[in-house]
Parts: C-alpha cells; structure tokens; sequence
C-alpha cells in the first residue's frame, strides 16, 4: 500500500481517534478538505469538532462584521470586544479553531458571491 504513514506526533495526538476507526480512517481524516460557508450555533461546534479530529484542513467563509447576534450564538468569538472589532466571523472564528490543533490548516476565504 503506497499510503503516506502517520507521523510520530500524529499518531500520539490522535491515539483515541486511531483506536476508534483505525488508523487508515485516521490518514484519509487528516487529507480531507473541508469549507464551511457561515458560522453560526452548531456550526461552531462542527468545526471544533472537525479540527479536533485532525482534518488535513478547514477553509471559513462568513464575511459578516462580528456584532452582537454572532457574538451571542458562537462560542468561538471571545467576548472582549477590542479582539473582534471591525473584523469577520470567520477572521475570528479561525484564530479560535487554530488554537484548537495546530496540526490543522485553518484558513479564510472571501465570500466570492457578494
């Protein structure tokens, strides 16, 4: 099988995850792609829950200027006001899920229909 191995650090950060689904489910987990278009509620703990797993990578889309109604309803918007201002949901929501696991690619894209 010409698969590319889990790494050392890999295989220690997602040992319970490997000892779920195994660890080919693990390598195909940590080369997939995934882009989220808006990031409210549950979202927000979709995508925790996708970086915790080890995706290979997690693009945000959410060009909405963080105000009150995304501030209430997403977890990964810190409360301090000065963090957020004049910034997007997903600029901040990315600097949250980073934090999460480093091993994943968290990135923002503009909303290119706008």
């Amino acid at each position: 099988m010409d698969e590319e191995e889990l790494t050392e650090q890999e295989t220690a950060l997602y040992d319970r995850q490997i000892r779920v689904w195994g660890a080919n489910a693990q390598r195909r987990l940590t080369k997939s792609h995934i882009l989220v278009s808006g990031i409210k509620g549950t979202v927000a703990e979709f995508c925790k829950n996708i970086v915790l797993a080890g995706v290979g990578s997690v693009t945000l889309m959410d060009d909405r200027l963080v105000n009150e109604e995304p501030l209430n309803a997403n977890f990964l918007i810190p409360p301090d006001e000065n963090a957020y201002r004049g910034r997007t949901v997903a600029e901040i929501c990315c600097d949250s899920l980073r934090g999460f696991n480093p091993m994943v690619l968290v990135s923002v894209v503009k909303d290119v229909c706008q």
